[in-house]
């Protein structure tokens, strides 16, 4: 039998998860009532629930489609079996559109979640131990976030141009000797038991009740790499459907939602 291509497996894969989920898809454009979005599980969905309510009173019904990973998300729209998609920063998408040919791009930014250093064995950072351990995310994008985190607060520099593409070997100065652990994201919240510090995303402290002015350095919000995009097919970008979504997501009361819940996301319009 031959075996299939990385791309075609992932897009079995989204539709066999979704036709698990009950629920069946065409890849035909949407009627203008109509919009479906992929979601990974976890506050996107839960702000996406409030959007759905404000849509409703406008006459656009949001189907809501989870897909656990982050790969599927932009497979599955480039794809039509799903309309939009909200779970990525603009890094990460850059990342995919380099790996794969997808037509799609985004089409509105939402909100700018900082990853931070955080610790619970120190009070300052000038009390950081030679040789302290201090972990990051283990996937290549949030690494990176993690080195240039480490590299804000002094502890190490990286090498010329490294940028969002920083990985371990492109530390060239490490004063303190300091061993970088490289974890799952969801694992850091968890090794503050065990390592001294630890670059870590909202979507992780958040749910661990870590308290975000805790941070000795986060992230610049300002910077558009890590603004959260809701991404569509390229073809579709004026789309009035695809408008309508952005319009009732981009609402007063959904910024006050948001505002109210998750006050680490810094709201972008």
């Amino acid at each position: 039998m031959t075996s299939l291509l990385p791309r075609q497996l992932a897009r079995v894969l989204v539709l066999a998860c979704l036709q698990l989920g009950a629920l069946t898809f065409s890849a035909a454009a949407v009627s203008a009532d109509k919009i479906r979005i992929g979601l990974n599980p976890g506050p996107t969905v839960d702000v996406v629930r409030q959007v759905q309510k404000v849509a409703a009173q406008r006459g656009l019904e949001v189907e809501i489609v989870e897909i656990a990973d982050w790969v599927r998300p932009n497979i599955a729209l480039d794809d039509g079996v799903i309309d939009v998609n909200f779970f990525q920063n603009t890094a990460y998408l850059r990342t995919q559109l380099k790996r794969q040919n997808l037509a799609i791009a985004p089409v509105a930014s939402v909100w700018s979640i900082q990853s931070g250093l955080f610790s619970k064995k120190l009070a300052k950072l000038s009390d950081l131990p030679d040789g302290a351990a201090v972990s990051v995310a283990s996937d290549v994008l949030n690494g990176a976030r993690g080195l240039l985190l480490l590299e804000k607060a002094g502890l190490i520099k990286l090498k010329d141009g490294a940028g969002i593409d920083a990985t371990p070997r492109d530390v060239v100065a490490n004063p303190k000797n300091l061993k970088i652990v490289q974890l799952e994201g969801p694992q850091l919240a968890r090794s503050l038991d065990d390592v001294y510090l630890s670059a870590i995303s909202p979507y992780v402290y958040i749910p661990a009740g870590i308290d975000r002015r805790t941070a000795f350095v986060e992230e610049d919000w300002k910077d558009p790499l890590f603004h959260q995009v809701i991404v569509a097919r390229k073809d579709r970008a004026n789309d009035p459907v695809v408008l309508k979504f952005v319009a009732a997501f981009q609402s007063p009361e959904v910024k006050q939602y948001i505002e109210t819940k998750y006050p680490a996301f810094k709201v972008l319009w």
